[in-house]
């Protein structure tokens, strides 16, 4: 299978009837669910509970035949990468171009060597700090002071650690070489396209138990020797480690094609996202014009209602002191005091009305809408 692009739907029931399903996912690197999925969604039938087991007893079993499906049965459904092992979706063009443009380029050395080359500067202060930090511990002088200037974020054991250094310095000159910068400040970060990520490089543990007298289980941290590069700026952390197969070495061609794809993704998420952000300034800004202009309209309005109110009631009043004054003269009762307080209410009248609004001294600190005290200022 390893020399073929993937799986077709005819090829992959041969498979599912050739060996049981979770046997099977693990030659793919798959999970068997999700394999039982794609047959499903495929219309790949698939051996039913027990058959394997029946087999292995020598019991008869039936098989579903393959059903076929005109023009569809020689498409992929599942893609193989150069291992043999499924891919959840097509090998990317622009991935393979990339990583072959990278692989045959002259300019840079993908080789670790076996002895660091006029290392970076970034290596020999890694370096340099590594042995004081070993003079130190030695000596146990505590008050020692250590350089960490361009140290770069590398976490390995004594064993590991020339390797670290010559996997880093090949690391940190292909990166430049690409155009890329490193820079080193409390962490090592890769800026791509104005796009930062950083990265560590640390030693794989496992975890030991420890032989002790308590009822819990204690653990200590046991170093593997396997070398795993992280990039924090993603979820779940992207790593790339040491495996059976593979070293870390073996794979800077992936690692460098990952970052700058990711980079590339995100900095088309980060244009998306800025004119997106921009679109929704412009609606906001729109809403918030909107309501400015009906918060105006309804405040005008209110006004209005307020100013036509006072309006009426002065007109109310009016025309109690006209039906006062008319009573009094009526019935003779029209008297000095009586016209005084005709006087006084029509002064109030023309105080209220809104057309008028006469000032009179001992209301000019009530508000005419409310009736109530003017709020002081302070200045």
């Amino acid at each position: 299978m390893s020399n073929r692009k993937g799986l077709t739907r005819r090829e992959l029931y041969d498979l599912v009837w050739s060996k049981p399903i979770t046997t099977l996912a693990k030659e793919l690197n798959f999970d068997a669910y999700s394999l039982r999925k794609i047959c499903k969604k495929h219309n790949v039938s698939l051996p039913k509970t027990g058959h394997w087991q029946k087999i292995k007893h020598n019991k008869e079993v039936s098989i579903t035949p393959f059903q076929t499906d005109k023009g569809k049965d020689s498409t992929i459904i599942l893609y193989l990468n150069e291992k043999g092992q499924v891919s959840y979706n097509q090998p990317s063009k622009a991935k393979s171009k990339l990583k072959n443009e990278i692989e045959n380029s002259d300019e840079l050395s993908l080789k670790v060597p076996e002895k660091l080359t006029k290392p970076h500067k970034y290596i020999l202060a890694t370096k340099a700090y590594h042995k004081s930090v070993k003079i130190r511990n030695k000596s146990r002088d505590w008050s020692m002071q250590i350089d960490d200037t361009n140290v770069l974020s590398i976490s390995v054991s004594e064993n590991l650690f020339s390797r670290a250094l010559r996997f880093m310095d090949t690391l940190i000159k292909v990166i430049e070489k690409r155009g890329y910068k490193i820079t080193v400040s409390n962490r090592t970060t890769i800026v791509i396209k104005d796009q930062s990520y950083n990265i560590r490089l640390t030693e794989k543990n496992r975890r030991v138990k420890r032989e002790t007298n308590n009822s819990w289980d204690e653990f200590d941290l046991e170093a593997t020797g396997n070398l795993c590069l992280k990039l924090d700026r993603s979820y779940p952390i992207k790593e790339w480690s040491d495996t059976k197969t593979k070293s870390l070495e073996d794979k800077l061609s992936d690692i460098l094609v990952w970052i700058e794809i990711k980079a590339k993704v995100d900095k088309k998420n980060e244009i998306e996202n800025a004119i997106w952000r921009e679109k929704q300034e412009k609606i906001r800004q729109k809403e918030e014009e909107l309501q400015s202009r009906k918060d105006t309209e309804l405040e005008n309005f209110e006004g209005l209602f307020h100013t036509a109110t006072r309006w009426h009631k002065s007109q109310y009043i009016r025309n109690y002191i006209k039906e006062f004054e008319d009573y009094a003269i009526k019935s003779n009762t029209l008297n000095e005091e009586k016209k005084e307080w005709i006087e006084w209410a029509k002064e109030k009248a023309d105080w209220y009305d809104p057309f008028i609004e006469k000032e009179v001294k001992l209301l000019e600190d009530i508000d005419r809408d409310t009736l109530k005290q003017k709020r002081k200022t302070y200045w």
